[in-house]
């Protein structure tokens, strides 16, 4: 006799699974929730209601860990773990709706949390980018003197221009241009010099490509005069937090904008940075970012988030917090939005490999890799060619896969 383990990705995969044993339809349906397992972790619960969800969740099967403290005669407000299939979540929440506010929006957030890792997306850019079926490519077109990788090498707007047509020829859905280093302690500038950079290669590339652009800047002036020039998208290192009057510009030109999560700024972000859980903070952080984004008459299809790889992450010292948010990525997906990833070439590649920036593409595409693997929508990259070629292949691996091909 001979068993072995099987391991699912996706319902469809599942329900082929049993049609492939013969298993009547009607019993698909019932069975095929109960082969998805979930661990959802819900914060900042009050104690009424976390015992009640533990309660709710033994009677049907499962199981639901709550902090002592949120038992009498302390009776704290506390995270809970929720653990158990699909069927009893949905179960579970189908209980929580019918009782009072609180537990009714509980009840949604646990159903919500299941379903937007696999939810399909479309960025409100010209032409329109659809994201689920796979993953898009944004290449990275730094037009300043002093970035980690590539700086100097495209100061001028006709090596830039060039640099940009020849993305596009690879395969890059969309290009990044920034005009401001945010590498670990660099410094900034002026929201003049900045224009200066970026908005000549803007106008000059808007009218000889046909995909779109993107402008990485945190100053509202700044995106207002790329978004003119012909950018579609804003790529914003501080969440909307460096600028208060980013958002208007975002609501106004009703544009895509990347939220990105970062500790402290490029000048201090490497100065000690401390976690209680790295994961737990980016999705806790980014998920009040975007609801101050929604607040502000942002639309929740204009908004991208990034888990911001090497921005205030410890690397080198025997932690990898880079290696820990691409392993537990798909917890950034829970929340709804399309994710954004960019490891290429960067320091936490270094310690890992002992490689310098140049020699960085191959544990670059590795870590790129996984991102797909775990979820991302977009990779921001150097190296269009390469990671074009890679995202097909472990995008048949994990999305196509799992949606078309047999078991």
């Amino acid at each position: 006799m001979l068993a072995h383990l099987r391991l699912f990705h996706h319902q469809a995969a599942i329900r082929r699974e049993l049609e492939a044993l013969d298993v009547e339809p009607a019993g698909i349906d019932i069975m095929a929730p109960k082969a998805e397992h979930c661990c959802i972790r819900v914060h900042d619960v009050p104690p009424q209601d976390a015992l009640i969800l533990k309660q709710e969740m033994l009677s049907i099967g499962g199981e639901a860990a709550i902090s002592r403290h949120a038992l009498p005669p302390r009776s704290a407000t506390g995270d809970v773990l929720v653990m158990g299939t699909r069927a009893q979540m949905e179960r579970l929440a189908g209980k929580l709706t019918r009782q009072y506010r609180r537990t009714h929006h509980l009840g949604q957030a646990l159903l919500a949390a299941m379903d937007n890792p696999h939810r399909r997306h479309v960025l409100p850019l010209t032409p329109p980018l659809a994201l689920g079926e796979r993953t898009a490519v944004m290449g990275i077109l730094n037009v300043t003197p002093d970035s980690f990788y590539d700086g100097g090498s495209y100061a001028t707007p006709e090596r830039a221009v060039e640099r940009a047509l020849d993305m596009a020829k690879q395969g890059a859905d969309l290009i990044d241009v920034g005009g401001e280093s945010t590498r670990p302690g660099a410094r900034p500038v002026s929201a003049q010099v900045e224009m200066e950079r970026v908005v000549p290669v803007i106008e000059a590339l808007a009218d000889r490509l046909d995909i779109p652009l993107s402008v990485d800047t945190s100053k509202a002036a700044v995106a207002e005069a790329a978004l003119q020039a012909g950018a579609g998208m804003v790529n914003d290192v501080t969440a909307l937090g460096g600028d208060p009057e980013m958002a208007e510009v975002i609501r106004e030109h009703r544009v895509p904008v990347c939220l990105m999560h970062m500790q402290g700024t490029p000048q201090t972000m490497q100065h000690n940075p401390v976690y209680q859980d790295v994961m737990a903070d980016i999705v806790s952080f980014l998920h009040q970012r975007a609801e101050h984004a929604l607040d502000r008459g942002i639309s929740p299809e204009q908004i991208v988030l990034d888990p911001g790889l090497g921005f205030g992450k410890r690397t080198g010292s025997g932690i990898e917090d880079n290696c820990t948010i691409l392993a537990r990525l798909t917890e950034l997906k829970s929340l709804g939005y399309p994710v954004m990833v960019g490891a290429s070439r960067k320091a936490f590649v270094g310690s890992l490999t002992g490689c310098d920036a140049g020699e960085r593409l191959a544990g670059s595409l590795g870590a790129a890799a996984l991102a797909v693997a775990r979820g991302a929508d977009i990779l921001r990259v150097h190296d269009v060619a390469a990671t074009r070629q890679m995202a097909q292949v472990v995008d048949c691996i994990v999305r196509r896969q799992g949606e078309k091909a047999g078991p």
